[in-house]
């Protein structure tokens, strides 16, 4: 893919300008980033599918080679890999705390560290804590 910027200060907003031999899924992507759209992230609890939007998400980790995405009540499994829910996830919100495990600080009710180096986040949600 060519990208091209072309500077005019007589334009008073910005404007991209797509140019492609056909719609496929790099475009759409790309369509969807620069227009800002909140995405849903699409998970499953066994046999159903799911949309959740980035406030109803307190956690997105990994485990046993499984994504797993907590809410409030709830945990979905994801077929996306980490890093690909981080791309879509609002980074002021979304902070990756380790290798594999995202939290969205919006939810954190406190953080306590331990003497043993154990570091435990607690949400507001009564249910769910995180320990690493």
């Amino acid at each position: 893919m060519k990208v091209e910027i072309q500077i005019d200060n007589n334009l008073k907003d910005n404007k991209v300008i797509i140019q492609a031999k056909e719609m496929n899924e790099e475009i759409s992507e790309l369509m969807k980033k620069l227009s800002n759209q909140k995405e849903k992230i699409t998970v499953y609890l066994g046999e159903e599918t799911y949309f959740l939007k980035e406030d109803e998400i307190e956690s997105v980790f990994a485990s046993d080679g499984k994504v797993i995405v907590k809410t409030e009540t709830q945990e979905f499994q994801s077929k996306s890999r980490l890093y690909e829910i981080e791309e879509l996830l609002s980074q002021k919100n979304f902070i990756r705390i380790s290798n594999s495990e995202i939290v969205n600080f919006d939810k954190v009710k406190n953080i306590n560290t331990k003497i043993t180096g154990t570091i435990v986040i607690n949400f507001f949600s009564r249910l769910s804590n995180i320990f690493f």
